[in-house]
């Protein structure tokens, strides 16, 4: 009989059901998880996908393309939904019919090299630290019970999962994720680099380009804001807003992705003020409010903290405190609340809202709040020209990127 893998001295079954009994902790009580809708979701051998390259890494995970499902058996009860007349460049209809196993099969690859699905698993090097690995397998395990019953535009769909008797303590574990391309990060510096000379025009409405350039990212932003407003009625807090953890799909749309660190919030443990007794120091330090970073009660505001600073991001094309060492941040913006500068060329209403976004808790607006202030926005200064603009750099850049995946 083999002798059981030891990570760090323990055994891994010991590890594994310490992140178990972690991930039963951590979700118990919920009242939007659903075991019969992860059952629903698509079931895989890890031997019945080809991988590709390596998309990226986490602190956890690595996420790799999957370039060929070859499903192992000929006589899989699934079926094709109906849909095997449609077109597989129809992108709208591919992205939300609901997907089976032969369905997976049949449309995994887009055109060329041009790849639909990505699997998310524990990487080797989160093999090897026993407090690494079980929060590899918990993160990841608490992510895909929420996404088998999150469904947003804009927050990444996942369309399988791994078939085994355990999955949520399980070392070889693994969701299959729509692939994107881009995350926000490489998409700010790509806008810094491509973006509009004369930027001081951007209100003149004859600078249709400069508007343009300015509604795009504006669009990115309330996007982004309606998926965590839709999450926050959810009553999840995410917990991670980072350039890093927001990608782009084939046809530009703007994805939320990695809810590791997602918290469904329970009433009954409401502090009374609106305040809950979380893990705090909790996300990515940059982005992260301070309540969080000096382990207070916080809520669900704590994302709006993070969405304003982020915004500021967005719309300056730069890294928030890029300079600034782990003891300055830590006096300056945790304890002494220094903030980014507010660009007076911005519209009052859009530094007013990231102003508040990054003050105290109980003054923060709601996500929804935030969303209508960014809708507003883009009323106030989009038209069908500037529109037009827009959809044809979108067009633009679907076309370079086909070309490109077909070379």
């Amino acid at each position: 009989m083999p002798t059981e893998k030891k990570i760090g001295g323990y055994s891994e079954g010991h590890l594994l059901k310490t992140a178990k009994e972690a991930v039963a902790k951590k979700t118990n009580g919920s009242i939007i998880l659903d075991p019969e809708a992860e059952d629903r979701i698509p079931k895989f051998d890890e031997k019945e996908l080809l991988l590709g390259r390596v998309l990226g890494r986490g602190g956890f995970c690595v996420v790799n393309e999957i370039t060929k499902i070859k499903l192992s058996d000929a006589n899989d009860n699934s079926t094709n939904n109906g849909n095997s007349h449609h077109k597989l460049d129809d992108e709208h209809h591919i992205y939300n019919v609901v997907q089976d196993r032969k369905f997976m099969s049949t449309h995994c690859i887009r055109s060329g090299k041009d790849y639909r699905y990505a699997l998310k698993i524990l990487q080797d090097s989160s093999r090897k630290d026993p407090q690494t690995f079980i929060s590899g397998v918990v993160d990841l395990a608490i992510e895909a019970r929420f996404l088998s019953v999150v469904r947003h535009p804009n927050i990444i769909k996942m369309r399988g999962m791994a078939l085994m008797e355990d999955p949520f303590a399980n070392a070889r574990f693994f969701v299959i994720l729509d692939r994107l391309y881009d995350t926000l990060t490489v998409r700010v510096q790509k806008w810094k680099k491509n973006q509009v000379k004369g930027i001081r025009k951007m209100f003149d409405r004859k600078g249709k380009r400069a508007l343009a350039f300015w509604v795009e990212r504006m669009t990115v932003a309330y996007d982004l804001a309606c998926a965590l407003k839709y999450m926050h009625e959810l009553r999840i807090i995410y917990r991670d807003v980072k350039p890093d953890n927001i990608g782009f799909d084939v046809r530009g749309d703007v994805k939320i992705f990695d809810l590791g660190l997602a918290k469904e919030l329970d009433c009954a443990k409401d502090n009374g003020d609106g305040t809950y007794q979380l893990t705090g120091d909790t996300g990515s330090p940059r982005y992260m409010a301070p309540e969080v970073a000096m382990e207070k009660p916080y809520n669900e505001r704590a994302d709006c903290y993070s969405f304003a600073i982020l915004m500021w991001q967005i719309l300056q094309m730069e890294t928030p405190f890029e300079n600034y060492t782990v003891s300055m941040f830590n006096k300056k913006v945790v304890a002494g609340g220094a903030r980014p500068k507010c660009d007076d060329k911005w519209p009052k209403i859009v530094n007013g809202m990231m102003i508040r976004g990054w003050g105290p808790l109980a003054q923060r607006p709601s996500m929804g709040e935030i969303a209508e202030c960014l809708r507003d926005e883009i009323n106030r200064v989009s038209d069908t020209e500037v529109n037009e603009i827009l959809d044809l750099s979108r067009k633009s850049e679907m076309s370079m990127h086909k070309q490109k995946y077909a070379a």
